[in-house]
C-alpha cells in the first residue's frame, strides 16, 4: 500500500471513532451551508440522460421497468437478492447485515432512482411511484445524519455518496423536463451531499471509486452551476489526474476487469458530454474516451460483450455495445488501439481460421490497489464462431466467503497451478500478498509463449511455463512446471454452462466440445496425465451460481501436459446447421 492509502485508512477509522462521540452536529453544520434559496440548471443533465437511455437496447430498458414495477409495490432487487420493505424502508433492515455490503450500499445511493430515469423516457409514466419514491427520499434525509454511529461505514460512504449525487440528480432533473414536482428538499440534499463528497474525496482509495466520486461533483456542479462550488472544476481536475495514472498503454483501465472498464468508461463519457458547452477543456477527456472506447471493443470481441476477466459480471453495467453507442451519441468514437503493447493491460490475442483465443500475460493489477484482481496469469480463454467455449469464472460477491476465495484463485482459471499453491496469496475479500512475475519470451501471430514465475521465503519456488500456437483450425497448449521441489501441478480448462462435453469410447484423454446439439470442436491431452471431467461453479452475475463442466489434467513437475483443440470448420458446420451466439 501506498503512504496516502495508509494515512487515509488511519483517517477514516480515527473519524469512524471519534466524530459520533464527540458533542457537535456535524450534520447540522452541512445543513448550514446550503443557501437559501437554489438555482437549479437542470437541462443539460437531462439531455444527457436521454442519450443514455436511447443508447440501452429494448432488453436493458424493459429489465429496468420491471424492477422499478417491483419497487412500486415495496420489493427491492439489488446484486440479484430482494428485500420487501412494503410502504416504508427500513435503513437498517436485519436483512442488510445477511447480505453483502455492497447491497446497502446500492440502496443507500438509490439505484432504483436510475432504473427510472433509464426505463422511461416520460416520467408522468410513473406519477404514482414518484409520490412513493419522495417519500422514501425525505425519510432517507431523516434517518441518515453525518455524523451518527456507523455513518462512515453506512449511509455516508464516500462512494455511495458520489451514486447517490449522480442518481437523484438525474432523477429530479427529469422529473424537471416533464413539470413532474421536485421537492425542493431534494435539491438541499443533493447539495449537502455534494459538501461532503467534497471532503472526503476518496484519493486513498484510488481506482474507480475516485473516477465515481469525480463524476459526482461534476454533475452536481453543473445543476448547480448558478453558484460558485467549484465542483466541477474540482471533479475535472480529479478526472484529468486518474487518466494520467489509471489508464494503461492500450486504453485499459489498470484494475484489469472490463466490467470496471465499462463503468468508468461511461462516467468520463458523461463528464465530458456535460462539461463540452461550458468553458471547461475536454481535451484530457476526450482523448481517455476514445482510447479506452478502442480498449472495449478489442476486448468485448468476439462475442460482442465483456469477458469475465477479474471482478467482472454480466448486467451490472450497461452492455458493451449499449456503452459503445452512447459514447458515439455524446460525439465520442473510438481510437483504434492494439493490446499488443509494452504496459498494457498484458492480454493478448490469437486468432484460427474460426476461432479467437485471449491469453493473460500481464500483471494482475495496480501493486497497491489489488482489490478486483484475481489469480489468472497466463489463463486463456477461447471463443469458436462467436460463441464463449473456454471462460472465466465470473464473481459471486464480494463477501469473505468461500465463493469470493474460489473466484480469485488459481483453480477457478484456465491455467496451470503448482500443488496446492496460490501463485500470490489471497487474503481477505480484496487482499493480495507477493507477487508473481510474468513475462512473455516470444510472440508471433500464430504463437505466443510466456513464464510465471513464483519466488517465495517460505514455501517451494516455481515456474509455469506455457505456449500456446495455432495452425488454421488446430490449437495447442503446452504447460510445464518446474520447482526446486517434487510434486504435482494440475491444469484446468473451464467451460461455458451452455458447452456440453461428451467423452468418446475409447480415445483416452479425449472429448468433444459441443453446443446446442451442434459440435463445435475436440479436444484431446496427451502426455502422462491423469485427466478428469468435474463440475464447478460459475458465476456470471452477481448472486447468481450455475454448475459448468472442467477438464482437468495432473501430472509430475518437469513434465508436460499438452492439449490440442481441433476446431470443427465453418463448412462442416453449415451441413448441420449454422450456430450463431446470440442462440446461446
Amino acid at each position: 500500500m501506498q503512504a496516502q492509502q495508509l494515512a487515509g485508512v488511519a483517517e477514516r477509522k480515527v473519524r469512524h471513532a471519534v466524530i459520533p462521540r464527540l458533542p457537535i452536529d456535524f450534520d447540522q453544520r452541512y445543513e448550514e451551508q446550503i443557501p437559501d434559496t437554489l438555482v437549479v440548471t437542470p437541462q443539460p443533465i437531462a439531455q444527457n440522460s436521454s442519450l443514455l437511455r436511447e443508447s440501452l437496447s429494448d432488453s436493458e430498458r424493459e429489465r429496468y421497468r420491471d424492477l422499478v414495477h417491483e419497487a412500486s409495490k415495496g420489493k427491492l432487487t439489488l446484486l440479484n437478492r430482494s428485500i420487501y420493505f412494503g410502504d416504508e424502508i427500513d435503513w437498517e433492515h436485519e436483512k442488510l447485515d445477511e447480505y453483502p455490503l455492497l447491497w446497502r450500499l446500492k440502496l443507500q445511493s438509490f439505484e432504483f432512482l436510475e432504473w427510472a430515469v433509464l426505463g422511461f423516457e416520460d416520467p408522468t409514466e410513473i406519477e404514482d411511484i414518484h409520490l412513493q419514491f419522495q417519500k422514501w427520499l425525505l425519510s432517507w434525509t431523516a434517518d441518515n445524519p453525518i455524523g451518527d454511529s456507523k455513518y462512515l461505514r453506512r449511509s455516508w460512504i464516500p462512494h455511495s455518496v458520489s451514486l447517490r449525487i449522480l442518481n437523484w440528480s438525474r432523477y429530479a432533473s427529469w422529473c424537471e423536463q416533464a413539470d413532474l414536482p421536485v421537492d425542493n428538499r431534494l435539491y438541499g440534499q443533493i447539495y449537502k451531499n455534494a459538501l461532503f463528497l467534497e471532503n472526503h474525496v476518496e484519493f486513498e482509495i484510488g481506482g474507480n471509486h475516485l473516477i465515481e466520486n469525480a463524476i459526482a461533483l461534476v454533475m452536481a456542479g453543473m445543476l448547480f452551476e448558478d453558484h460558485d462550488t467549484g465542483w466541477a472544476e474540482t471533479g475535472l481536475e480529479v478526472l484529468e489526474h486518474a487518466s494520467e495514472t489509471q489508464f494503461l498503454a492500450d486504453g485499459g483501465h489498470f484494475e484489469r476487469s472490463p466490467m470496471y472498464h465499462l463503468m468508468v468508461l461511461r462516467r468520463y463519457a458523461t463528464a465530458y458530454n456535460l462539461l463540452s458547452d461550458s468553458d471547461y477543456s475536454t481535451v484530457s477527456l476526450k482523448t481517455t474516451v476514445k482510447r479506452a472506447l478502442g480498449f472495449l471493443e478489442e476486448i468485448s470481441m468476439p462475442a460482442n460483450e465483456i469477458p469475465l476477466l477479474n471482478d467482472s459480471v454480466h448486467g451490472e453495467q450497461i452492455d458493451a455495445s449499449s456503452c459503445i453507442t452512447y459514447s458515439d451519441s455524446c460525439g465520442l468514437s473510438s481510437e483504434e488501439v492494439s493490446l499488443d503493447v509494452p504496459l498494457g493491460s498484458g492480454y493478448r490475442k490469437l486468432r484460427g481460421d474460426d476461432s479467437t483465443l485471449l491469453i493473460d500475460v500481464g500483471d494482475v493489477g495496480p501493486a497497491h490497489l489489488p482489490a478486483h484482481s484475481h489469480n489468472d496469469q497466463l489463463s486463456v480463454l477461447l471463443w469458436i464462431s462467436g460463441i464463449p467455449v473456454l471462460t472465466d469464472t465470473g464473481v459471486y460477491d464480494y463477501a469473505p466467503t468461500p465463493r469470493r476465495q474460489y473466484s480469485r484463485s488459481v483453480s477457478a482459471h484456465n491455467t496451470a497451478q503448482y500443488a496446492d499453491t496460490e501463485p500470490i496469496p489471497v487474503g481477505g475479500s480484496y487482499l493480495m500478498g507477493k507477487r508473481a512475475v510474468t513475462d512473455v519470451h516470444e510472440q508471433t501471430a500464430e504463437r505466443i509463449r510466456g513464464q510465471c514465475s513464483q519466488q517465495s521465503i517460505v514455501g517451494p519456488n516455481y515456474e509455469h511455463h506455457r505456449k500456446v500456437s495455432v495452425s488454421e483450425s488446430e490449437w495447442t497448449i503446452s504447460d510445464r512446471v518446474a520447482s526446486d521441489a517434487s510434486g504435482k501441478f494440475t491444469v484446468r480448462y473451464h467451460f461455458a454452462p451452455s458447452i456440453e462435453i461428451e467423452k468418446p469410447t475409447g480415445k483416452k484423454g479425449a472429448y468433444t466440445v459441443t453446443s446446442q446439439n451442434c459440435e463445435l470442436a475436440t479436444i484431446q491431452i496427451v502426455g502422462d496425465t491423469t485427466v478428469e471431467r468435474s463440475e464447478k461453479p460459475y458465476f456470471e452475475r452477481y448472486g447468481q451460481e450455475e454448475i459448468r463442466s472442467v477438464i482437468t489434467a495432473t501430472s509430475s513437475v518437469h513434465t508436460e501436459i499438452e492439449t490440442h483443440i481441433s476446431v470443427t470448420t465453418a463448412q462442416s458446420q453449415n451441413h448441420t446447421g449454422t450456430v450463431r451466439s446470440s442462440d446461446i
